[in-house]
């Protein structure tokens, strides 16, 4: 049996991608362009799964100043790898509105690594009007795979909305990972499995005719 590479890093890639610790070093926070993000982030008890609910960060983004274009900003992480290889990265998300106002983008979510837009979320509009409390939530993820070298990398998700920012609207991130895909060990099987094989072969004695009875 041949072994798998070791992993690129011993441990998760990313630190504190569940925000477990409640704060949310060593994560930064950025903004796009003519984007804002409103006294935040927060790092508070939130369920994006569906589940139960978790510590997660809180964001609330949008446009400083109004033009109708996406805009916003997120959090993001540098990390390095020691040797490269095929990656997976996924993320909950969840953007939740709880004031009766007309501003019903929930958001689009994006997960980039080293500038590169490598998965993304539209998770639609709110419903307005709304009824009862307007506590409306809507959940989803980000998830894909991501051919990396070893060296230095950014990891970031971004949050854009088409409305001014902010306050009525939360934005939720957690869960957050990147892992290293092992490598198929198809080929150095079959290697093995041939040579073993051809010792076989060659430590199998020849047979010899028997010697032919005597009369």
């Amino acid at each position: 049996m041949v072994a798998a590479p070791p992993a690129a890093t011993a441990g998760p890639i990313l630190a504190n991608g569940d925000f477990q610790t409640g704060l949310l070093m060593p994560w930064t926070t950025f903004t796009t362009a003519n984007g804002s993000i409103d006294d935040s982030p927060h790092i508070v008890p939130f369920n994006t799964t569906g589940d139960m609910a978790s510590l997660a960060v809180q964001l609330s983004v949008g446009e400083n100043s109004y033009t109708g274009l996406p805009e916003g900003g997120g959090i993001e992480q540098n990390f390095a790898l020691s040797s490269g290889g095929t990656f997976d990265f996924f993320a909950n998300i969840a953007s939740q509105n709880t004031f009766d106002l007309p501003n019903a983008d929930a958001g689009t979510f994006s997960i980039l690594i080293d500038g590169a837009a490598l998965a993304s979320s539209v998770l639609g509009n709110f419903t307005y009007p709304c009824t009862g409390d307007c506590n409306q939530t809507i959940t989803g993820t980000l998830s894909g795979a991501v051919a990396l070298a070893a060296g230095s990398h950014t990891f970031e998700v971004l949050i854009t909305r088409d409305f001014l920012c902010c306050g009525d609207v939360g934005e939720y991130v957690d869960n957050i990972s990147l892992s290293q895909v092992p490598e198929p060990a198809t080929f150095g099987m079959a290697a093995l499995a041939l040579a073993g094989l051809a010792l076989r072969r060659r430590n199998r004695k020849p047979l010899t005719s028997l010697p032919r009875p005597t009369e």
